[in-house]
């Protein structure tokens, strides 16, 4: 039987005992990395915009258009004629994930968030798990990350090789950095900005996942972690596509010895 993303949410809602004092929901922006995702972007954004509209806190989107060679800020441009709280970020030549991540987080750091929750721009993350995060972020963690690996998460379309891999990376980082998370490579995650802006990350790639949540232990940050679905990217939806090769898995190991 298929379960949908709402249900899981709400029977995790259940399982989960509410904090002793309620607290409105703190300021946050979805921060969006793209990079040729013009197929995607309408999608992904609308829904990210009409969710996040239903919430009673001061919301924004932040869509960093890292240097695509598509029309993806075109289209970006045009989005934001309709959604008013849609802030375009372009960086005029690729960097990479992590300097888009960076450009994402200034933004929101400048516009005055508690909090940056960065998702993918392919529409593999469901918007209806932004409010996995609302009460981490009303109990003040510092870093909370999506998890594959909880008993209510799922993976949905994704071969049983990259699963694997991943697994095993996430086990590596677990032995080696130590702090209550099991999805160290997770980009869906939200950050506390005053936390964000004590950082120097440095990573150009994907690598930079790892690269934060070193230097985030090292702050003293609280970390937690939230249950979600992730649904593979469709053919043709998105040129953005991540990448193993020996020259991440380095990076990734590099930072691991050294923490």
């Amino acid at each position: 039987m298929t379960v949908s993303p709402m249900a899981t949410i709400l029977e995790n809602r259940a399982k989960t005992r509410a904090p002793e004092r309620v607290k409105s929901v703190p300021t946050f922006c979805v921060i969006l990395p793209l990079y040729n995702e013009q197929d995607s972007a309408q999608k992904c954004i609308s829904g990210i915009a009409d969710f996040i509209s239903t919430l009673h806190s001061r919301t924004a989107i932040i869509a960093v258009n890292d240097g695509s060679s598509d029309n993806t800020l075109d289209v970006l441009k045009t989005l934001s004629e309709t959604y008013p709280n849609l802030i375009v970020v372009n960086c005029a030549q690729n960097g990479g994930y992590g300097e888009a991540n960076r450009a994402g987080f200034r933004a929101a750091i400048d516009h005055g968030f508690d909090y940056a929750l960065v998702m993918d721009g392919d529409g593999t993350q469901h918007p209806v798990f932004i409010e996995q995060f609302l009460r981490p972020m009303m109990l003040s963690y510092d870093f909370i990350k999506a998890t594959r690996y909880s008993p209510f998460s799922r993976v949905e379309g994704v071969s049983f090789k990259r699963r694997l891999i991943s697994l095993v990376g996430n086990k590596l980082a677990q032995i080696f950095i130590r702090v209550p998370i099991t999805d160290y490579t997770n980009g869906f995650r939200a950050i506390k900005c005053t936390l964000l802006a004590r950082m120097m990350t440095k990573e150009k790639g994907f690598s930079m996942l790892i690269e934060e949540v070193v230097q985030g232990k090292k702050l003293g940050a609280k970390f937690y972690e939230v249950p979600y679905t992730l649904t593979a990217r469709r053919n043709g939806e998105s040129l953005s596509k991540f990448v193993y090769s020996l020259r991440v898995y380095g990076s990734y190991l590099k930072h691991l010895i050294s923490h």
